[in-house]
């Protein structure tokens, strides 16, 4: 929990520097969950609680920035190869992303009640891997444990996007549903490190064989939630819609002094 406090007030920081356009904080809950070397995996008992909070800074009402921390409890039980497999771990995803209203949108505004969403970025998760020797003995080449790595401590690059519907609930006050994947840069979310590897001991010197590395692997992470939003910062309050209702997916939005 700390470290998301430490990791929202960061982002607050941050878009604060930016300038006043328009500032929204918000919460996220839901729940978690991984797709990666697991087969047949029972949905059910691999949903997790997942949490987290976001600061938006609104260029207009079409787009803006969104620094994000989502705290998940991801875990699966399924199998792999054939034999059974579970895994369950805490796993932080911190993102900055770029949102985009597909209609325009402005908390509190009645003539904006509502839009779709999609969002995209960059950002950075972190996780302890555990390797399981005993259990990974029947599941992979005997060879296997002269290059695998040991447990510790994850620190991997993600690519994180998705997509929702915000809604109005009062002039400072709105309300999300929101699915977002983050594709990861380690293939060690599950425990299982790229176990079709092996040490080729044909040739001399013995060459590792390796079919995961940093560009190439299965593992992600999943989201699904409900996000509730407050209006910090108003910003410009002259913001006008240059088109009529019917006409919301135009980009054209006019303030007194420029056209955003």
């Amino acid at each position: 929990m700390k470290q998301i406090l430490v990791f929202f007030l960061m982002g607050f920081l941050a878009i604060e520097t930016f300038g006043q356009p328009s500032v929204d904080i918000g919460i996220f809950g839901g729940a978690g969950t991984y797709f990666g070397d697991m087969t047949k995996i029972e949905l059910q008992k691999s949903l997790n609680p997942a949490y987290g909070g976001f600061v938006r800074y609104n260029f207009n009402p079409r787009y803006g920035f969104r620094f994000n921390v989502i705290n998940g409890s991801i875990g699966a039980e399924g199998f792999y190869n054939a034999e059974p497999w579970n895994f369950h771990k805490n796993v932080m995803d911190v993102s900055l992303l770029f949102e985009f209203n597909y209609l325009k949108y402005i908390v509190g505004d009645k003539v904006t009640p509502w839009s779709t969403f999609i969002f995209f970025g960059l950002g950075l998760q972190t996780f302890n891997y555990t390797k399981d020797s005993a259990k990974l003995a029947p599941l992979v080449d005997q060879t296997y444990f002269e290059h695998a790595e040991t447990s510790g401590s994850v620190m991997s690059p993600t690519i994180p996007f998705g997509l929702g519907v915000k809604y109005n609930l009062s002039k400072r006050f709105g309300i999300g549903l929101e699915a977002s994947l983050h594709k990861s840069f380690s293939d060690k979310v599950d425990d299982l490190d790229d176990p079709l590897s092996y040490v080729n001991t044909t040739v001399t010197p013995n060459v590792p064989v390796k079919y995961t590395d940093t560009w190439h692997n299965n593992d992600w992470t999943a989201y699904l939630g409900v996000h509730l939003v407050y209006k910090l910062i108003y910003g410009n309050k002259e913001w006008e819609l240059r088109t009529p209702r019917h006409k919301m997916v135009d980009w054209g939005i006019w303030n007194s002094n420029h056209r955003q």
